[in-house]
């Protein structure tokens, strides 16, 4: 069953960068879980901006109807196009999780996106378990991984 909306809740609007431009990410909270998610391109308009709020509406939907955030994370993770796997939903999926690593360790969002976008920029990978943030190299050999 749907929860109904109250007039006003708290939420982080998160702006990420993809492959289509820029996107602002707002997700919104109630009882310390994800409750809504809307997502705007930076620039208006065109079909990506409606292909965005169609999946904004449906992620939004569903968790409000019980759907776990970080199922929603896991279905828009990885999903790559013909630009390569920096894509609209893969950036929604990393803003939503950044808010649930927010509201699960009490971390700063803020410090959080930092340390994504400079693992991001260096090659390593940031991995949480609780309290504590580990990075870790990943060194890139012939298109290959290994960690």
């Amino acid at each position: 069953m749907k929860t109904t909306r109250p007039v006003t809740v708290p939420g982080f609007t998160i702006q990420r960068r993809s492959h289509c431009g820029k996107l602002f990410v707002t997700v919104t909270t109630q009882e310390e879980k994800p409750f809504e998610v809307f997502i705007r391109f930076g620039k208006a308009g065109g079909c990506g901006s409606a292909m965005a709020d169609g999946l904004a509406r449906l992620v939004s939907y569903g968790l409000r109807s019980g759907l776990e955030a970080e199922d929603a994370v896991k279905a828009m993770n990885g999903i790559s196009c013909h630009l390569g796997p920096r894509t609209c939903l893969n950036e929604v999926a990393s803003a939503l999780r950044l808010v649930i690593t927010h509201l699960e360790t009490g971390e700063d969002i803020n410090t959080l996106i930092e340390d994504e976008e400079f693992a991001a920029a260096n090659s390593v990978e940031v991995m949480q378990a609780g309290n504590e943030t580990s990075v870790i190299t990943v060194e890139r050999v012939c298109g290959l991984q290994a960690g």
